[in-house]
Parts: structure tokens; C-alpha cells; sequence
């Protein structure tokens, strides 16, 4: 039986966050491919692969409760501009998880609301995931 993978820690410039569950998401980074058709003439068609550099970067995205600490914490992050590092450790029964985001930076105007149920949405850009 395969176990998933639904407790993974996450830590933000080595300090440990608390986040809310279900809450964590995460690109590898490694952008996406286009797929072009070249005729080669008399009907034939030839495939043209290429990768759009633009889009290889890896984003992580999680929430976290609203909390003064938290709101302190994220406005840390924002204003390090992109000279945060994000990890993610996940473990089961079947093996270990680790991805590393370098030079991460949250880009948009995040949001804080505040009550007794609310979440700050983080999400970061960064480098591809190691």
C-alpha cells in the first residue's frame, strides 16, 4: 500500500513555518515546452521542440493563519525581495521528499485578512527546484 504524502514541513530561510493543511503547492520549475509543426513538403510534417526559458521558474505556494507573527514573517519575506530560501521535506513509509527554492521572492501584493478563520496566501517565484 502507498502512503500520501500530506504532512511535509515546510521552512522558510531555515526557520520552520506553520501552515494550513492542503494548503502547500509547488512547480518543479522546469518550464513549459512548445511543439511546432515545420512542413517538410508533400504532406510530411516535421516536429519542432523547443523549451520557453521565459517560464522556467519554480513557484511554492502555501497559507499560513493571520497571526502577528505570521503577518511579521511574511512581510519579511516580501520585503528580502528574492534572497529567500524555501524548502519543502516531505516523508512516508516509501521515501523522503526534498525540494529547495533559491532566490525566492514573492512577487505579488499579497493579502492579509483578518478574523477568526483567515489565511495569508504566500506565493513565492524562485529558481528551479533542486
Amino acid at each position: 500500500m502507498t502512503t500520501q504524502l500530506a504532512d511535509a514541513l515546510v521552512t522558510v530561510n531555515n526557520v520552520p513555518v506553520a501552515i494550513m493543511p492542503n494548503s502547500l503547492v509547488f512547480t518543479e520549475g522546469l518550464g513549459e515546452q512548445v511543439i511546432r509543426a515545420a512542413s517538410a513538403g508533400g504532406g510530411q510534417v516535421e516536429q519542432i521542440y523547443s523549451n520557453n526559458i521565459e517560464s522556467n521558474f519554480s513557484m511554492v505556494n502555501f497559507a499560513i493563519p493571520a497571526t502577528v507573527d505570521n503577518i511579521a514573517a511574511a512581510r519579511q519575506w516580501k520585503t528580502n525581495k528574492n534572497q529567500n530560501v524555501v524548502t519543502v521535506q516531505g516523508q512516508t513509509p516509501e521515501g523522503t521528499v526534498t525540494r529547495t527554492f533559491t532566490q525566492a521572492a514573492i512577487l505579488n501584493d499579497y493579502e492579509v485578512a483578518l478574523g477568526s478563520e483567515t489565511d495569508i496566501p504566500v506565493e513565492f517565484k524562485a529558481n528551479p527546484a533542486v
